[in-house]
């Protein structure tokens, strides 16, 4: 996905009719009288991807991931990286480890920052040129950490490197900090009165209850999930994964463990901002990462897991003695968030609220869970 492009070409990323390639999301909401009857999400995603790298060596595998995952495809290559360092039994080093990690951080600030200004802040859209030349520097940089680890000369200039790019990002995300530190109002934000009336409207409405929220560093939850995927379903597993039978939600609203009473809609956003804003500090937290004594993995053979800006990202492989790959298994965070059981159904159905509003308060919750393809929303009476 070239963003710089999709900004200077003003085009959508959303409510449009999907792709036959990448897929898509199809919600549709049944309205009887004057509430939500029923919320049904179709995900056409091709999810059986993966079949395309059996019995192909781990290089050919690797090298195809930029190009069948354009979006978060950095997040998407060092999961594949990791999961199958892991499953040769390669260790990553740590300088390795950092590296790919600020390349991961700058592709979810990246893909953050646009959500951003392309849903909520449009007035700062000029900004988003600094942050996609930013990630491009870290691209740059960093780029000789991408491939199969081992050491590298590139190993002996990543921590010069990184403290140049953790103060450049000082500089990018300076213009989209609030001009008062000390405000906490959705305007102080940088937020648009038409996009403050929104939330405030939306958040006239008492929502359901969200699922729970997915912690695959926690073990027990990463444990049920490998598990399934042994199952003779795995691959449909893929595509409506839960824990425990039960879906959950991946993302910043996870990561973050926020609990909102009340103004959930006016939260979920703020978890967007706060992780844009923090960024510099979180960097910085990365680059320390060389006081470390070791590098840390999911400590299962085969498997990794990275967070990306939508959220968890698992990718499970198994290599055949040749080198080549036997299986392949990959579920993405919008798996998670777009379950037809998940968060939008949970929240959205039996919702009491006029029909004029269905529509901002089903997109404004869309957008907010942030699907990483094309979606489009229906809308039918009972």
């Amino acid at each position: 996905m070239n963003i710089a492009a999709e900004l200077a070409a003003g085009s959508k990323a959303h409510n449009t009719a999907t792709n036959p390639l990448t897929g898509g999301i199809q919600v549709t909401i049944c309205y009887n009288r004057d509430h939500i009857k029923a919320v049904e999400i179709n995900n056409t995603r091709p999810f059986a991807v993966t079949r395309l790298f059996r019995e192909k060596p781990v290089d050919r595998v690797l090298a195809m991931m930029p190009s069948l995952f354009y979006i978060c495809g950095m997040g998407q290559l060092i999961a594949a990286l990791r999961a199958v360092e892991s499953a040769a039994g390669i260790s990553e080093t740590l300088v390795i480890k950092q590296a790919r990690d600020t390349l991961l951080f700058a592709e979810s600030l990246r893909e953050q920052v646009f959500s951003w200004v392309t849903n909520w802040a449009p007035q700062h859209k000029s900004r988003m040129s600094n942050v996609v030349d930013w990630f491009n520097q870290c691209r740059k940089q960093l780029d000789w950490s991408l491939t199969l680890s081992s050491a590298t000369s590139g190993e002996a200039g990543c921590q010069p490197a990184l403290e140049q790019l953790a103060r450049q990002l000082e500089e990018v995300i300076k213009p989209l900090l609030p001009a008062n530190q000390a405000g906490s109002s959705l305007a102080t934000m940088g937020l648009s009165t038409q996009v403050c009336q929104l939330l405030k409207a939306c958040g006239k409405y008492p929502l359901g209850l969200a699922a729970k929220t997915l912690n695959l560093t926690e073990s027990q939850q990463l444990t049920v999930v490998l598990t399934s995927l042994k199952a003779a379903e795995a691959e449909q597993f893929c595509h409506q994964p839960t824990v425990n039978g039960a879906p959950a939600e991946t993302g910043r609203w996870a990561r973050q463990n926020i609990e909102a009473r009340g103004f959930l809609i006016e939260s979920r956003l703020r978890s967007l901002y706060r992780e844009i804003t923090t960024a510099p500090m979180r960097l910085r937290s990365i680059v320390r990462q060389h006081q470390f004594s070791q590098a840390e993995g999911t400590g299962v053979r085969g498997c990794s897991v990275v967070e990306t800006a939508r959220g968890s990202l698992l990718h499970k492989v198994e290599l055949d003695n040749r080198n080549h790959v036997a299986k392949y298994q990959i579920i993405a965070p919008t798996e998670w968030n777009f379950h037809p059981q998940g968060s939008l159904k949970t929240m959205l159905e039996g919702l009491y609220l006029p029909w004029d509003q269905v529509t901002p308060v089903a997109e404004t919750l869309i957008k907010l869970l942030d699907p990483c393809v094309s979606w489009q929303l229906e809308l039918v009476h009972a």
